[in-house]
Formats: C-alpha cells, sequence, structure tokens
C-alpha cells in the first residue's frame, strides 16, 4: 500500500511517498509562512505530484504546528504560521489531488512514528516529547494514539514548571530551543546561535553550565510530573535539541529518578528519538488506513 506523508513547518515542508513504512521518495521546499497559506497549498500539490507521479498512494497525512481543528480540518491559531487562521488545510488539499487527507498536530505524528516502528518500538505506553523551536508531545498507548477529549493531549509544553515565572513558567518557555537561544543571545551576543551556548557549557564557563543545569531541572520536573501521571512505559525524546546533543538525556535520567516514587526508580526509561527529523513524515503517512 503507497501514501503519503506531509509535515509542514514554519520553515520548510516536506513530502514523501511510502510503500507499506519504507520512505520511496521525498521533496522539500520552504514554507514562506508570511507569504499566506494558498501559496504553500501549491507547493505542495506540485511535490505530491512528484513523488507519486504514477498516482499510487491512497491517501494523505498531514503532519502540522497547532493549534488545530483536527475534526474540522483546519488551522486555528499557530503561532509561527500567521495568517493561517481558519485555512482549512484538509478539504483544500483532497480537492486539488482528488484523494482522502488527514489532519493531525505534528509532534502527535512524530509520536505515533517513533513508537510504532522507532526508539518506542516494542513498548505498550509511550511518551513522546520534541524538544525544537517549541516543546510538543504525543502519548501513544497499544499502538494508537491518546488524543484527549479535544485533541490536546500532551501538549507538554505548556506545563508549569516554575510558578515563580509566572505567567510564564511552563516547559516551553524554560526549555525550548528558543528559550535557549534568547539567554545565548543575552549571554554571548545577539550574532550567537544556540549552539555557542553548548560549546561554553563543554569549556566549563560558568554562565553556560548554570542554563543548562537549569534546563535539566526545569525539564526533569516536567518528566518527573507526567510519570507520576501516567506512568508511560517510556519516553522517547527527539527535536533538534536532543538530537544534536543526546548526552542530556543520560544526564536527565538521576534528577527524574531522584524525584520519583522509590518503588517507580527501576522503571524510569527515557531513550534517543531514532527517526530524526523524518519521524513527522512517517506518523503524517500513517493516518491514512
Amino acid at each position: 500500500m503507497y501514501r503519503i506523508g506531509i509535515d509542514i513547518g514554519a520553515t520548510n515542508m516536506r513530502v514523501a511517498l511510502f510503500h507499506s513504512d519504507k520512505l520511496v521518495a521525498r521533496e522539500q521546499v520552504k514554507t514562506e509562512a508570511t507569504l499566506g497559506p494558498a501559496q504553500a497549498l501549491g507547493k505542495l500539490v506540485e511535490m505530491v505530484g512528484k513523488v507519486d507521479p504514477e498516482h499510487l498512494a491512497i491517501g494523505i497525512g498531514i503532519g502540522a504546528p497547532g493549534p488545530l481543528d483536527v475534526a474540522k480540518g483546519i488551522f486555528l491559531d499557530a503561532p509561527n504560521l500567521p495568517g493561517w487562521y481558519g485555512f482549512s488545510i484538509r478539504d483544500e488539499l483532497a480537492s486539488r489531488v482528488g484523494i482522502p487527507v488527514s489532519l493531525i498536530n505534528d509532534a502527535k505524528a512524530a509520536s505515533l512514528a517513533e513508537a510504532r516502528i522507532g526508539a518506542g518500538r516494542g513498548y505498550d505506553s509511550v511518551q513522546y516529547i520534541t524538544i525544537s523551536t517549541g516543546i510538543g508531545g504525543g502519548f501513544v498507548y497499544g499502538g494508537e494514539l491518546f488524543s484527549g477529549n479535544h485533541g490536546h493531549a500532551s501538549e507538554v509544553g505548556n506545563m508549569i514548571v516554575d510558578v515563580r515565572s509566572m505567567p510564564n513558567g511552563t516547559v516551553e518557555d524554560m526549555c525550548s530551543g528558543s528559550a535557549l537561544l534568547n539567554t545565548c543571545k543575552r549571554l554571548f551576543g545577539e550574532d550567537k546561535t544556540a549552539a555557542e551556548l553548548f560549546t561554553q557549557y563543554e569549556a566549563n564557563q560558568v554562565d553556560a553550565r548554570n542554563v543548562i543545569d537549569q534546563w535539566l531541572q526545569h525539564f526533569g520536573a516536567a518528566v518527573t510530573s507526567i510519570i507520576q501521571v501516567i506512568d508511560p512505559e517510556v519516553f522517547v525524546l527527539g527535536g533538534a535539541v536532543i538530537l544534536h546533543h543526546p548526552w542530556l538525556v543520560e544526564k536527565l535520567h538521576p534528577i527524574v529518578t531522584k524525584q520519583v516514587y522509590n518503588s517507580m526508580k527501576e522503571n524510569v526509561q527515557l531513550k534517543v528519538a531514532s527517526l530524526g527529523d523524518d519521524a513527522g513524515l512517517y506518523g503524517a503517512a500513517m493516518l491514512v488506513k
């Protein structure tokens, strides 16, 4: 069975054709989000034609930044997609390509892929968290996503981990790639990227060490809270921050185990995601039944 997966990001859009779970063709272009959804739709249609010129796919799955109204197939107030509010991406694309289209949050798409064929394969319950520009996640139980009553379950980026920083204080505010970038610029110069923060950390620079130590404490608080609430068998951590610095996962483990009940300590499992940047593509294609 051939299926198409689409990953819409604020910077890039990617389209891939899959045969079963094997990626056989892939295209990528700039989203140019500020130019609006109509031009992005045109690019998607063109890429679908390139990856599947023989019209083999029976359907398309789209992973996109939220918030979304999945039932209606529309964008809501996605902060990285200005002017896209209310755009009916599912129905507009389906009318252009002539096959069914499904829509899901991009982090949840990646969750599904990592749980079924990635680092979470073989586990009954998987909590996936992506730490990139923002922070998102998804909980997969028995191979299926648990999305909650309104489709917002596992929006872990909104968890509050520091009440002293209210009205912010969420794990996204404290631990996302954007948060690390802003801190790096403040400490080391406006021309620096977040990579400089980790370079300074490895050089034992005091401020950089403090920032990463605080990151570990705040993110560890989020992971610990999730364990106490839903007790997943394994955490799979992905996104650019983790994929570029996988050693963070090793450092998280003792922080988390120190904070859970004694009877739960030996069950804490934290793994690095294995599908890389393509996790969202794989997961989106899995929406096609």
